[in-house]
């Protein structure tokens, strides 16, 4: 069986788990106030060539909720982001659960419609309503989408014109950045808080959060261990995120992955459905023959209609050419 449902299917990337293994007999304080935690934050502060606080986290939906809830101090402040966005659809209520509210603006192919920011806020500007006060969006999206530099730098300057906190959901920004013509860098400088997603790409567990803006940055480990997102062996997330993130190993990560799909995209053209860039491939099959494909390769369902159903196949860092044309054999002889 070819395994292209998701792409945090294995234990992690062997450098990464030898890494922990080189450290495995060394001793730690705790909870994030160690050595290796620190080693990280000076790290990332050179990368994005300002002085950011990290946190690493278990996961995407606790980096999320964390994050969001220190720009949301109040309960009638709520949250702007697309309808297909993964706070939206795949995190059961998660945000609404902590008593803030996500507000809908248009997308174009689950990418904020920039030109509609602006009408989405002004439509709250009344006391009987909440309070328009982040925006949030993935880079990559659901969708497999990437932001260009130029959209995040519009959407950053309407933010700021607006007075809104901007929020990127990065759990794949690696993959965003190995295929687009930015860096690390250059999100940090148009944010005000983001994270570097490792669980998708190598990693056993865990999501960097990188806070930029100064009021942020206020008692937010009170935060984290509120909602339950106190590591213990904060040190051991130090240790992958070192290794991840030095000589831009996760680039090279992502754009393997990446290279992987893009076999799938060429080959299998006239399936596609959601053209983009990264490691998610979309593409249509005719309904009768999704049973038969379920026998030889895992998928994601994406989409249902009356022809056809969307299904999403996502490589990942242990994805193999082999499989890959495997793959694509079994798709054209359906």
């Amino acid at each position: 069986m070819i395994n292209l449902k998701n792409d945090y299917n294995t234990i992690g990337d062997k450098k990464i788990l030898n890494e922990l293994l080189k450290y495995s007999d060394e001793k730690y304080i705790g909870y994030g106030e160690d050595i290796k935690t620190k080693e990280l934050n000076t790290l990332v502060n050179n990368i994005c060539n300002k002085e950011v606080d990290t946190y690493v986290l278990a996961g995407g939906t606790l980096s999320n909720v964390i994050g969001l809830n220190q720009m949301l101090r109040y309960p009638y402040e709520a949250v702007i982001t697309v309808e297909s966005s993964h706070i939206n659809v795949h995190e059961t209520g998660a945000i609404e659960a902590t008593g803030h509210k996500i507000i809908y603006t248009p997308n174009i192919l689950g990418k904020i419609d920039i030109s509609k920011i602006k009408d989405t806020f002004y439509k709250y500007q009344d006391n009987h309503m909440v309070m328009p006060k982040a925006l949030y969006l993935a880079n990559a999206t659901e969708l497999g989408e990437v932001y260009t530099l130029e959209e995040l730098k519009e959407i950053s300057k309407i933010c700021k014109e607006l007075n809104l906190y901007f929020f990127i959901d990065g759990a794949r920004l690696p993959q965003a950045l190995a295929s687009a013509n930015y860096k690390l860098s250059d999100v940090a400088a148009l944010c005000d808080m983001f994270y570097l997603g490792g669980t998708k790409l190598g990693l056993p567990y865990g999501e960097l959060l990188i806070i930029v803006n100064e009021e942020l940055k206020k008692n937010f480990k009170y935060l984290i261990k509120n909602r339950l997102g106190m590591l213990a062996k904060g040190f051991v997330g130090a240790i992958m995120f070192l290794a991840f993130i030095k000589d831009d190993y996760y680039l090279s990560l992502a754009k393997k992955s990446i290279d992987l799909a893009n076999i799938i995209r060429e080959e299998l053209n006239d399936y596609l459905i959601y053209p983009n860039t990264t490691n998610q491939v979309f593409i249509k099959i005719n309904n009768n023959d999704i049973n038969k494909l379920k026998e030889k390769i895992e998928f994601e369902v994406w989409e249902n209609t009356n022809s056809y159903t969307v299904i999403r196949l996502v490589t990942s860092i242990n994805t193999t050419k082999e499989e890959i044309d495997e793959c694509v054999k079994i798709i054209k002889n359906l």
